[in-house]
């Protein structure tokens, strides 16, 4: 899927001369996992080591980095994001896909995952004009340094319920996160 709205890709744009700066911190729309799965999770072997459990996440939307977007911008899609309507979902990964990286995926099963990321483009779009394109299938990256390993079938799928969804910094180069907001899943 992919919006008319959304910027071009990092490879469409090197090639059309931007530039783009890798190091610069992220700012993501995120859901994560309970504490508890988070370190089952963290356990298996495909999951870097170097990043403590509690900053694994699914990615809802790449709102931007940090090079362009103000803490006016980040105040704003906190208050849009904040009239988000939603019920809570469950998000089930089946399998663990390899190759540059290594992800949790349910390939194409997380449809209420992929209709909440609608319910926050939405969101955002009533301040930002332009948003990163970013996946639409959910998955939860584990290590970034796949190095081509094979991904794998699990022998029982991870799941959970999705109560709450956050807009969430991610700090380059010093593995913590800065929670700029977070919201409880409701259908009112």
């Amino acid at each position: 899927m992919r919006f008319p709205l959304f910027d071009l890709g990092v490879d469409e744009a090197l090639q059309g001369g931007a530039s783009w700066s890798p190091g610069r911190n992220k700012v993501h729309v995120m859901a994560k996992p309970a504490a508890e799965l988070a370190r089952i999770i963290h356990g298996f072997d495909e999951c870097a080591r170097q990043r403590p459990a509690e900053l694994l996440h699914s990615t809802v939307q790449l709102v931007g980095d940090r090079s362009w977007l103000t803490d006016a911008d980040l105040e704003a899609a906190c208050r849009h994001l904040s009239r988000v309507r939603y019920a809570p979902f469950l998000m089930l990964f089946d399998r663990i896909e390899g190759g540059e990286t290594m992800a949790l995926s349910g390939g194409t099963r997380n449809c209420a995952a992929q209709d909440f990321r609608l319910a926050i483009l939405d969101a955002l779009f009533g301040h930002f004009e332009r948003l990163p394109v970013y996946d639409a299938l959910p998955h939860m990256t584990l290590d970034t340094r796949g190095c081509g390993r094979p991904g794998r079938l699990l022998d029982q799928p991870i799941a959970w319920l999705v109560e709450e969804f956050a807009l969430v910094e991610s700090v380059e180069g010093e593995t913590r996160h800065i929670e700029w907001g977070r919201w409880r899943l409701r259908e009112d």
